[in-house]
């Protein structure tokens, strides 16, 4: 598998964070447990549906993935997709 087809393979994970985060998020856990919930269920949701990343990135897989969440996060958090108390830096 060649390094375009594993970024296609993030672009589609990156689908599967939102509804992830959002069921996540009226749970009204604290950051970290969220973030470990939602890779959790990235991975298995990944799974389900066969998409497999390539034998040389299994080992880091949880570190991007996490990446990955983060980034969809604080997009989503920048453009008030998530309301919260507090507001961001760019604001």
């Amino acid at each position: 598998m060649g390094f375009v087809k594993f970024l296609e393979l993030l672009i589609t994970a990156a689908g599967f964070i939102v509804p992830l985060a959002m069921l996540l998020e009226s749970e009204g856990l604290p950051g970290p447990e969220k973030r470990a919930a939602v890779l959790a269920k990235l991975k298995k949701q990944l799974d389900e549906v066969g998409l497999n990343f390539p034998h040389w990135a299994e080992r880091f897989i949880d570190p991007i993935l996490g990446l990955l969440i983060d980034a969809v996060v604080a997009y989503l958090n920048r453009t008030g997709f998530f309301s919260h108390g507090e507001q961001s830096p760019a604001s």
